[in-house]
């Protein structure tokens, strides 16, 4: 079941991370697909960030985008690599499966954080607008528990 839940939030990310871009860059920012470690990735660019709160570390994540579609609503930050690299760049994801203001339960969160990925399946809030919210959740196999906020 734990493998199935990992998979399905990989999933989801990968599927946004394989849409169009946002028109937003950041000015060091290359958005595109690329590879890392021979693994296909995608960098994305733009103005949103994210604080997460990881254990007892706070790690701040810059220069994403958001997008919603007719499968929900998505936040990526970084570049998030679809495939096994020894070292992983740091990414930021969640993936909600409406794009409506308001809580969403069993939404997907991925992290990548010093090279070691944490999926979590939590609740995501988004406020009024669809340009930022919160986060919280536990680590998958871990009592960790992750919170945050993000914005657009």
């Amino acid at each position: 079941m734990k493998r199935t839940l990992i998979g399905v939030a990989a999933a989801a990310l990968a599927a946004a991370a394989l849409g169009t871009g946002s028109a937003h860059s950041a000015a060091a920012c290359t958005a595109g697909v690329t590879k890392v470690g021979g693994s296909p990735a995608r960098t994305f660019c733009g103005p949103a960030k994210a604080k997460v709160n990881l254990g007892a570390s706070t790690v701040s994540y810059a220069g994403g985008e958001c997008s919603k579609s007719s499968f929900g609503w998505t936040i990526n930050i970084g570049t998030v690599v679809l495939g096994s690299a020894k070292k992983k760049p740091e990414y930021f994801g969640i993936t909600t499966t409406r794009a409506s203001a308001g809580p969403h339960a069993k939404s997907t969160v991925a992290i990548v954080h010093s090279s070691k990925t944490y999926a979590v399946i939590g609740t995501v809030t988004l406020k009024a607008g669809l340009k930022g919210g919160t986060f919280s959740g536990k680590v998958f196999g871990s009592p960790t528990k992750i919170s945050g906020s993000f914005s657009c």
